[in-house]
Protein backbone atom coordinates (compact mmCIF):
# COMPACT_ATOMS: atom_id res chain seq x y z
CA UNK A 1 0.00 0.00 0.00
CA UNK A 2 1.26 3.46 -0.90
CA UNK A 3 -1.88 5.56 -0.52
CA UNK A 4 -4.15 6.54 2.37
CA UNK A 5 -7.18 8.73 1.69
CA UNK A 6 -9.15 10.45 4.45
CA UNK A 7 -12.67 11.68 3.77
CA UNK A 8 -15.66 12.97 5.71
CA UNK A 9 -18.09 15.84 5.92
CA UNK A 10 -16.74 19.41 6.20
CA UNK A 11 -15.82 20.31 9.77
CA UNK A 12 -15.63 16.71 11.01
CA UNK A 13 -11.91 16.86 11.86
CA UNK A 14 -9.96 15.75 8.78
CA UNK A 15 -7.57 18.69 8.93
CA UNK A 16 -6.94 18.17 12.64
CA UNK A 17 -6.13 14.53 11.96
CA UNK A 18 -3.65 15.39 9.18
CA UNK A 19 -2.01 18.17 11.20
CA UNK A 20 -1.65 15.91 14.25
CA UNK A 21 -0.45 13.03 12.08
CA UNK A 22 2.29 15.24 10.65
CA UNK A 23 3.35 16.44 14.10
CA UNK A 24 3.45 12.88 15.46
CA UNK A 25 5.51 11.61 12.52
CA UNK A 26 7.91 14.55 12.87
CA UNK A 27 8.36 13.70 16.58
CA UNK A 28 9.33 10.20 15.45
CA UNK A 29 11.88 11.70 13.04
CA UNK A 30 10.00 10.41 10.00
CA UNK A 31 10.72 12.76 7.08
CA UNK A 32 7.65 14.14 5.33
CA UNK A 33 6.58 16.94 3.05
CA UNK A 34 3.24 18.59 2.38
CA UNK A 35 0.78 20.96 3.95
CA UNK A 36 -2.54 21.33 5.72
CA UNK A 37 -5.29 23.92 5.38
CA UNK A 38 -6.14 26.24 8.25
CA UNK A 39 -9.48 28.03 8.56
CA UNK A 40 -9.39 31.77 9.29
CA UNK A 41 -12.11 33.57 11.24
CA UNK A 42 -12.77 37.28 11.62
CA UNK A 43 -13.42 39.11 14.91
CA UNK A 44 -17.10 38.11 14.89
CA UNK A 45 -16.24 34.44 14.42
CA UNK A 46 -17.29 34.16 10.78
CA UNK A 47 -15.04 32.22 8.42
CA UNK A 48 -13.04 34.70 6.36
CA UNK A 49 -10.78 32.38 4.41
CA UNK A 50 -8.17 29.65 4.44
CA UNK A 51 -4.38 29.49 4.62
CA UNK A 52 -2.12 26.60 3.84
CA UNK A 53 0.63 25.74 6.31
CA UNK A 54 3.55 23.48 5.44
CA UNK A 55 4.94 21.00 7.91
CA UNK A 56 8.12 23.09 8.06
CA UNK A 57 6.13 26.21 9.04
CA UNK A 58 5.66 28.19 5.82
CA UNK A 59 2.25 29.80 5.34
CA UNK A 60 0.32 31.31 2.42
CA UNK A 61 -3.24 32.37 1.69
CA UNK A 62 -5.38 29.83 -0.14
CA UNK A 63 -8.65 31.78 -0.32
CA UNK A 64 -10.43 34.76 1.13
CA UNK A 65 -14.06 35.86 1.27
CA UNK A 66 -14.62 38.31 -1.57
CA UNK A 67 -17.70 40.16 -2.76
CA UNK A 68 -16.15 41.09 -6.10
CA UNK A 69 -16.68 39.06 -9.23
CA UNK A 70 -13.23 39.84 -10.62
CA UNK A 71 -11.41 36.68 -11.74
CA UNK A 72 -14.57 34.62 -11.42
CA UNK A 73 -12.67 31.59 -12.75
CA UNK A 74 -10.64 31.62 -9.51
CA UNK A 75 -13.69 31.53 -7.23
CA UNK A 76 -15.30 28.78 -5.20
CA UNK A 77 -18.57 30.01 -3.75
CA UNK A 78 -17.95 33.21 -1.79
CA UNK A 79 -14.17 32.65 -1.79
CA UNK A 80 -11.59 34.10 -4.15
CA UNK A 81 -8.75 31.61 -4.48
CA UNK A 82 -5.30 33.18 -4.12
CA UNK A 83 -3.72 31.03 -6.82
CA UNK A 84 -0.27 32.69 -7.04
CA UNK A 85 0.21 32.86 -3.27
CA UNK A 86 -0.99 29.27 -2.85
CA UNK A 87 1.37 28.01 -5.55
CA UNK A 88 4.34 29.88 -4.06
CA UNK A 89 4.19 27.70 -0.93
CA UNK A 90 2.24 24.58 -1.95
CA UNK A 91 4.28 23.60 -4.98
CA UNK A 92 7.69 23.69 -3.26
CA UNK A 93 6.18 21.64 -0.39
CA UNK A 94 5.01 19.01 -2.88
CA UNK A 95 8.10 19.10 -5.09
CA UNK A 96 10.60 18.54 -2.33
CA UNK A 97 12.75 15.46 -2.64
CA UNK A 98 13.59 15.32 1.05
CA UNK A 99 10.98 12.68 1.89
CA UNK A 100 9.11 9.78 0.32
CA UNK A 101 6.03 10.61 2.40
CA UNK A 102 3.63 13.36 1.35
CA UNK A 103 0.82 14.56 3.63
CA UNK A 104 -1.77 16.77 2.01
CA UNK A 105 -4.90 18.45 3.33
CA UNK A 106 -6.65 18.69 0.95
CA UNK A 107 -7.32 17.88 -2.68
CA UNK A 108 -10.35 20.08 -3.18
CA UNK A 109 -11.98 22.55 -5.55
CA UNK A 110 -9.99 25.53 -4.26
CA UNK A 111 -6.62 23.80 -4.65
CA UNK A 112 -7.55 22.54 -8.11
CA UNK A 113 -7.95 26.15 -9.35
CA UNK A 114 -4.17 26.00 -9.73
CA UNK A 115 -3.21 24.29 -13.00
CA UNK A 116 0.29 23.68 -11.61
CA UNK A 117 -1.15 22.00 -8.52
CA UNK A 118 -3.42 19.85 -10.71
CA UNK A 119 -0.40 18.80 -12.81
CA UNK A 120 1.57 17.97 -9.67
CA UNK A 121 -1.33 15.86 -8.39
CA UNK A 122 -1.18 13.83 -11.63
CA UNK A 123 2.57 13.29 -11.14
CA UNK A 124 2.02 12.24 -7.53
CA UNK A 125 -0.77 9.87 -8.56
CA UNK A 126 1.56 8.26 -11.09
CA UNK A 127 4.30 8.00 -8.43
CA UNK A 128 1.87 6.37 -6.01
CA UNK A 129 0.79 3.88 -8.67
CA UNK A 130 4.45 2.97 -9.33
CA UNK A 131 5.13 2.65 -5.61
CA UNK A 132 7.69 5.45 -5.48
CA UNK A 133 5.74 7.79 -3.21
CA UNK A 134 3.83 7.23 0.00
CA UNK A 135 0.87 9.60 0.06
CA UNK A 136 -1.72 10.51 2.71
CA UNK A 137 -4.38 13.00 1.61
CA UNK A 138 -7.78 14.30 2.59
CA UNK A 139 -10.43 14.32 -0.09
CA UNK A 140 -13.94 15.76 -0.19
CA UNK A 141 -16.72 13.33 0.60
CA UNK A 142 -19.10 14.56 -2.09
CA UNK A 143 -17.13 16.59 -4.63
CA UNK A 144 -16.47 14.86 -7.91
CA UNK A 145 -12.96 15.75 -9.02
CA UNK A 146 -11.22 13.63 -11.64
CA UNK A 147 -7.99 13.39 -9.65
CA UNK A 148 -9.85 12.27 -6.53
CA UNK A 149 -11.70 9.57 -8.48
CA UNK A 150 -8.39 8.45 -9.98
CA UNK A 151 -6.78 8.21 -6.54
CA UNK A 152 -9.75 6.23 -5.19
CA UNK A 153 -9.21 3.67 -7.98
CA UNK A 154 -5.52 3.24 -7.10
CA UNK A 155 -4.74 -0.39 -6.34
CA UNK A 156 -4.42 -1.05 -2.59
CA UNK A 157 -5.52 2.45 -1.56
CA UNK A 158 -6.87 2.56 1.96
CA UNK A 159 -9.84 4.88 2.62
CA UNK A 160 -10.73 6.20 6.08
CA UNK A 161 -14.13 7.84 6.55
CA UNK A 162 -14.04 10.27 9.49
CA UNK A 163 -17.30 10.87 11.35
CA UNK A 164 -18.19 12.76 14.52
CA UNK A 165 -18.42 9.45 16.39
CA UNK A 166 -15.12 7.91 15.21
CA UNK A 167 -12.84 10.94 14.84
CA UNK A 168 -11.02 10.47 18.14
CA UNK A 169 -10.19 6.79 17.56
CA UNK A 170 -9.57 7.01 13.83
CA UNK A 171 -6.53 9.26 14.31
CA UNK A 172 -4.68 6.36 15.93
CA UNK A 173 -5.83 3.99 13.15
CA UNK A 174 -4.55 6.38 10.47
CA UNK A 175 -1.24 6.85 12.31
CA UNK A 176 -0.77 3.07 12.55
CA UNK A 177 -1.68 2.59 8.87
CA UNK A 178 0.74 5.35 7.82
CA UNK A 179 3.60 3.92 9.86
CA UNK A 180 2.90 0.44 8.45
CA UNK A 181 2.72 1.85 4.93
CA UNK A 182 6.16 3.45 5.13
CA UNK A 183 7.62 0.43 6.91
CA UNK A 184 8.40 1.94 10.30
CA UNK A 185 7.74 0.45 13.70
CA UNK A 186 5.42 2.18 16.18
Amino acid sequence: MTLILITGMPGVGKTTIVRNLGLELQKRKIPLDGFYTEELRNASGERSGFDIVTFDGKRAPLARVSDTTKNSRDRVGKYAVCVAEFESVALPALNSRSANLLLLDEIGKMEMKSKSFAERMLQITDGVARGGIFFVATIPLKATLDIVERLKRTKNAQLFHVTATNRNQIHRDILEATVRMIGKQL
